[in-house]
């Protein structure tokens, strides 16, 4: 028999040599067990929707007829491309800010200071071309709707409308820090501003049409086809200014730039809600006309 002192030698060796297999053991395992995290984390934004089963979807807040209460336009839309990609649809509802670039900024790519967004999709985003080619954060696509400048009045105190001199002497209402508004305050010379009157929303505006507080209301056609359009005491026209008359922007939608597989399911999901009728349908029982972008 070997002494003892000769054998530590030989059983130290076969001690490391089992550590270091030990230890290839425990390095395999978790590169075996890392592997299902690195794979979920490279998984695309459509793949993780799909996933958890609900679509997230930016909706303004008190923008009837398009997203107001819990209903509208957009979401019944948004509802209807959820259920394209097979999962439900899950609303953001958020206050406009002052221009477009910080609706998109705070709901679509970055999210709020509090942690509120961004959604996984916005509606209702101006789909102009000269604007979509200077954003760089966003993906604006799909467009579903052609927006345009028109004039509710009252059939009764202004039968007819071909210019707009009968506002020197009639009220006019208008969304104030919009557009229409702008045009209005500084249209010939101003002649017009005595009557005009500034409302919180085009909602209100009309409100105050209904009432006979106004005789006419400019603001989105849109809008006044759901406030008038089936009230035989009022007709809708396109306003007697060539400016306004022209100002027609179409609407879309909009996600993350990098979101590239989630924009193409979403703009074939669109597609088909176009071809199948069913952005007209909806939009009809709003009382809109569907005008193609």
């Amino acid at each position: 028999m070997l002494p003892c002192s000769l054998c530590r030698p030989a059983s130290s060796r076969f001690h490391k040599a089992g550590r270091s297999l030990a230890a290839m053991a425990s390095l395999a395992l978790v590169v075996l067990l890392a592997a299902p995290l690195a794979h979920a984390q490279d998984k695309t934004a459509l793949q993780k929707i799909q996933q958890r089963g609900v679509l997230s979807v930016a909706l303004y807040k008190d923008f009837a007829p398009f997203s107001d209460n819990g209903k509208g336009i957009d979401v019944e839309l948004a509802q209807a491309l959820a259920g394209k990609l097979g999962v439900k649809m899950s609303p953001l509802w958020f206050s406009a800010s002052d221009d477009v670039d910080g609706d998109l900024r705070k709901m679509v790519w970055k999210g709020t200071p509090i942690g509120y967004g961004p959604a996984d999709l916005m509606m209702h985003v101006p789909a102009d071309p000269q604007y979509m080619a200077k954003v760089d954060q966003v993906k604006i696509f799909g467009a579903y709707h052609r927006e345009r400048f028109a004039v509710g009045r009252q059939l009764e105190a202004l039968p007819t409308l071909e210019n707009l001199e009968p506002f020197e002497k009639l009220s006019l209402g208008v969304e104030g820090e919009s557009m229409g508004a702008l045009v209005m305050l500084s249209a010939d010379g101003g002649r017009y501003r005595e009557k005009l009157k500034i409302f919180k929303s085009t909602e209100e505006a009309i409100a105050a049409l209904k009432s006979g507080a106004v005789a006419a209301v400019l603001g989105q056609q849109g809008e006044l086809e759901n406030g008038v359009g089936a009230d035989s005491r009022f007709a809708i026209d396109l306003p007697p200014n060539q400016l306004l008359k022209m100002q027609q922007w179409r609407i879309g939608l909009a996600v993350k730039a990098e979101n590239i597989e989630l924009t193409k399911a979403l703009e074939t999901a669109m597609s088909e809600l176009m071809a199948d009728g069913t952005v007209t349908r909806i939009m009809q029982g709003y009382g809109l006309k569907h005008r193609l972008p």
